[in-house]
């Protein structure tokens, strides 16, 4: 073979070599994508560490919500037991 076409052949592997780099990424991008279990938990594990950075920060925030949310829990059983007594 002249140069030429060794060159041509080398231009032709690189590009083929380069494509299929560009591939592989693409693939991984959307295998991340669809693993929704891994998205969730990595949601769920950086909502937990934002309610510890703000539990350590401001605790009285964090005491406010959980009597707000017992509060309200008790509210809607008092609600469910006299609408049973009906």
């Amino acid at each position: 073979m002249t140069d030429d076409k060794e060159r041509q052949l080398s231009e032709i592997r690189s590009d083929i070599e380069a494509t299929r780099q560009r591939l592989a990424e693409t693939l991984d991008a959307i295998e991340e994508r669809l693993d929704v279990p891994k998205r969730v938990r990595a949601a769920v594990q950086d909502a937990i560490d934002r309610l510890d950075a703000i539990r350590q920060e401001r605790p009285e925030i964090v005491y406010a919500a959980l009597a707000g949310a017992a509060g309200l829990l008790a509210g809607v059983t008092a609600l469910i037991i006299r609408a049973a007594r009906r």
